[in-house]
């Protein structure tokens, strides 16, 4: 069960919501607690961490569910050609996505950098004392060129925030045993492109209240993580504790070597297994075809010798009998007896008797 659901997309999956999850930290970091000029640090943080942790958690999901999409969405003489699952192509669908983000964010830090910018609001004064004014400031994560950069992110994973809405839609009804999960991972989809959708507008215009922008912006995080989580491995491990797959599969383990237990390779071994006694069963059959055959072929060989010498006597014994003989056999005959033909040379024939039939000199036929 475990081994069909792709573990090593879902460690992708596990490792990118620890990162996502981590990212929370930086984001509620404020020159208050940190150094100014660690700042930028703080700020390359959030965007690396939520940049790599989104490309990993939900690109793994993507890949999951755009393979199922691509192999039984098809016309069938596309589906034979794609069913068989080469594991290097989920990864590599991973390492791609994970790729573009990389390289979106290094040109992004080393074109346009993120820096420590400072917003001041209008001044107030407190209650109580007319003599002060409060100037009340607020630190952001800028760059020259912000509003470009964010709006190349936020397409990129819109768009792939869409399209794996449309793929889970459509896979919806699909029944596989290679990806197992897929329904699972069509409701994270669901779950991450929704949060995602409403949380990255609206902490754009909430961006200059600090504590609802990061309310907004680590609750949609969190909860989607957990979400996330929850629905991938609870039933995993649900099917572990019940069912005693952890136990059994170390078993496997420690008696074979291995840790596969895919249900496709138990099944082609049973095959093959079936196919070998089934190759020996026919030999079998065909060896004692063989010795059959031979013996029909002697047993022909036999007949065919014998009927080139028995033709001549029966034609003889019955020309003999029919002509010279006819009465004498009518005068040998009696009723509740067999007949007894007696088979003598020419020269004995006017010599025949009823008891001079020697059967050490003539064949008794019955009839």
């Amino acid at each position: 069960y475990i081994q069909n659901s792709q573990p090593y997309l879902n460690n992708m999956t596990a490792v990118g919501c620890t990162l996502a999850l981590a990212a929370v930290f930086p984001l509620g970091l404020d020159g208050y607690h940190i150094h100014q000029w660690h700042f930028p640090l703080v700020c390359q943080a959030r965007v690396w961490l939520l940049g790599l942790g989104f490309s990993l958690a939900y690109g793994s999901m993507f890949t999951k569910i755009w393979w199922v999409h691509t192999v039984f969405t098809k016309k069938d003489d596309k589906k034979e050609k794609r069913k068989h699952l080469e594991p290097w192509k989920l990864y590599a669908t991973v390492s791609v996505l994970l790729a573009i983000d990389v390289l979106t964010l290094a040109i992004w830090q080393i074109v346009d950098p993120l820096h420590l910018t400072v917003e001041e609001f209008s001044k107030e004064a407190p209650e109580g004392d007319q003599g002060v004014l409060i100037l009340p400031q607020l630190e952001h994560c800028s760059s020259n060129k912000m509003n470009t950069w964010l709006g190349i992110v936020y397409g990129y994973k819109g768009l792939l925030l869409l399209l794996g809405i449309f793929l889970a839609y459509e896979t919806k009804s699909v029944s596989t045993e290679k990806i197992n999960d897929h329904r699972a991972v069509g409701m994270a989809i669901y779950n991450v492109a929704v949060l995602c959708m409403i949380t990255a507008p609206v902490t754009m215009i909430v961006s200059s209240q600090q504590d609802a922008a990061f309310a907004f912006a680590s609750l949609a995080v969190v909860f989607s993580v957990y979400i996330t989580l929850v629905v991938l491995f609870v039933p995993k491990m649900r099917r572990l504790i019940t069912r005693g797959e952890w136990q059994s599969e170390q078993q496997d383990t420690m008696k074979t070597g291995s840790s596969t237990n895919n249900n496709d390779e138990e099944k082609s071994r049973q095959l093959e297994k079936e196919n070998r006694e089934l190759e020996k069963i026919i030999a079998e059959k065909e060896e004692r075809i063989s010795e059959l055959r031979q013996q029909l072929y002697e047993r022909q060989q036999l007949r065919s010798r014998r009927r080139p010498s028995n033709t001549p006597k029966e034609n003889y014994t019955n020309n003999h009998f029919g002509n010279s003989s006819a009465g004498t056999v009518s005068s040998l005959y009696q009723p509740n007896l067999p007949l007894v033909k007696c088979l003598v040379s020419a020269e004995q024939t006017d010599k025949l008797g009823r008891n001079n039939c020697d059967g050490s000199r003539i064949h008794l036929l019955y009839k």
